[in-house]
């Protein structure tokens, strides 16, 4: 398929000028994943054809659209305008296709949603399987980040639907409570606090406290409680580390590196083999909620509707 775009010229310029939107979707993806082999793997296609299209791409037009300095991959100056014309005409192509999927009734091609750490590493992923077992013609395309960086994917368009760990005020999008979840101090087996039947609140200060970044979810979740209980989290907490995933966090805790605080979810696995200990809080029950956000002013598509209809409790 080819996209042409009209100049005042003769009919051998304006054809050099056409794009293919085949080529165009290969280059965009090349762009987004920073990568010819996850690009190749996204689009089912062989790296050499991945290449192949880009390099007709660029002679197609006669400029280079990407730099491949030091095994990387950024965009040129041109490769950035073309990005953002790809982004938004391969977005076009796919309402284009729900709407033709919702008039013939059909569940079927990319399911693009977020999940921030927690719902993306250990709830999705199932929920996902399930969901392709009912329709087997479902891609599921999952983005994870920090929950602050899903509901930026949501504003964006590059995601239809997150699940992230806090309930946002942008009255852009609609957040729907979906999940509860129980977070936990943790700490490594050999720490001293593992042996402890429960500490005080107060007692937070005297460890080194492992954090996530600061678009965490949980790390909001657990500074909101804190502060609904009096308290002020920058006193209570002696931050010594910073970390940007919660599998950084667990490996830090396992280390003896300090305490922290993560959903029970993400460390039944951990608890079970004995490498981290949950400690109670006394006076602090840390009870959250996930939520389900999409963006009020676009339709979600037939298979991201059908995944939303799937989630809901019967």
């Amino acid at each position: 398929m080819s996209l042409g775009f009209t100049f005042n010229e003769g009919p051998m310029a304006r054809a050099k000028k056409d794009l293919d939107l085949r080529k165009l979707e290969v280059f965009y993806w090349v762009a987004e994943l920073r990568s010819f082999s996850l690009a190749a793997e996204h689009l089912s296609l062989r790296q050499p054809t991945v290449s192949a299209h880009i390099r007709e791409l660029e002679q197609k037009l006669d400029a280079r659209l990407l730099n491949r300095v030091g095994g990387g991959i950024t965009l040129t100056r041109l490769g950035g305008v073309l990005f953002k014309k790809a982004k938004a005409l391969l977005s076009l192509k796919r309402e284009t296709l729900a709407a033709i999927d919702t008039f013939q009734g059909r569940v079927e091609g990319e399911l693009l949603i977020g999940g921030s750490n927690i719902p993306g590493e250990y709830i999705l992923p199932r929920k996902l399987g399930l969901f392709i077992q009912k329709y087997p013609n479902v891609k599921p395309i999952l983005r994870i980040g920090d929950s602050a960086e899903i509901v930026q994917a949501v504003l964006d368009g590059d995601v239809e639907m997150g699940f992230v760990g806090f309930n946002g005020a942008d009255r852009r999008l609609s957040f729907q409570n979906i999940w509860k979840d129980e977070m936990v101090l943790a700490v490594g087996k050999d720490h001293p606090w593992s042996r402890l039947k429960g500490i005080d609140l107060k007692d937070l200060h005297e460890e080194g406290f492992i954090s996530r970044e600061g678009g965490s979810g949980t790390l909001r979740s657990f500074r909101s409680l804190l502060s609904r209980k009096g308290g002020d989290p920058e006193k209570l907490l002696n931050v010594t580390m910073e970390l940007g995933s919660t599998a950084a966090v667990k490996e830090a805790l396992v280390a003896g590196l300090g305490i922290s605080i993560l959903s029970r979810t993400s460390i039944q696995r951990e608890i079970q083999d004995g490498f981290l200990k949950e400690v109670p809080i006394r006076g602090l029950k840390l009870e959250r909620n996930f939520y389900q956000v999409f963006h009020r002013h676009r339709a979600l598509s037939p298979v991201s509707q059908a995944f939303s209809n799937f989630l809901k409790p019967r």
